[in-house]
């Protein structure tokens, strides 16, 4: 997987992160678009360097797949049984938990070790929104994984150049 996909995908999902923790406890709808125009900034600044950087082996394709497809029927299962016990508002939280657990296998069959950072910090997140009043569970899940999510991004895009062959 190139460092432009995963950027995109990181810069994708901290958008709709945000936009949801935003959404849900009805801030004001003009503040829920400024996500989308974060993400697009990060991935415009970090386009051209990530593209230097060389894709890491046809492996990346099947165990992202792999754990993408793992963590979505998490995610299935989980929003079943809050629904089932009538605690949607604990969706955010333990999604970002999952999300969170799903990094710890890409970091080590990528490899990228930063993922282990990024899993560890959705997992915060995650628990941060479980013990947060139940008005500001959206936001503290919502807008603390897309933190998390930017984050990472960024560090890519700051480490792209590091990573990028030497020319001649």
């Amino acid at each position: 997987m190139g460092v432009r996909i995963a950027l995109v995908v990181l810069n994708v999902f901290a958008a709709l992160w945000a936009w949801v923790g935003l959404k849900l406890p009805g801030v004001a709808p003009a503040l829920t678009f400024v996500p989308f125009f974060v993400s697009v900034a990060l991935l415009a600044w970090g386009w051209r360097g990530a593209g230097m950087v060389p894709a890491r082996g046809r492996h990346v394709g099947k165990v992202v797949g792999l754990w993408s497809a793992i963590e979505l029927v998490g995610l299935l299962i989980a929003a079943n049984v809050l629904e089932h016990y009538h605690r949607p508002d604990l969706m955010l939280p333990i999604g970002a938990m999952i999300v969170g657990l799903h990094f710890f296998p890409l970091a080590r069959g990528i490899p990228v070790k930063l993922y282990h950072a990024t899993g560890a910090g959705l997992l915060v997140t995650g628990v941060a929104g479980l013990v947060a009043p139940a008005a500001d569970r959206a936001i503290v899940a919502g807008m603390g994984a897309a933190l998390v999510l930017w984050a990472t991004a960024l560090i890519i895009i700051l480490r792209a150049p590091e990573a990028a062959p030497a020319r001649a």
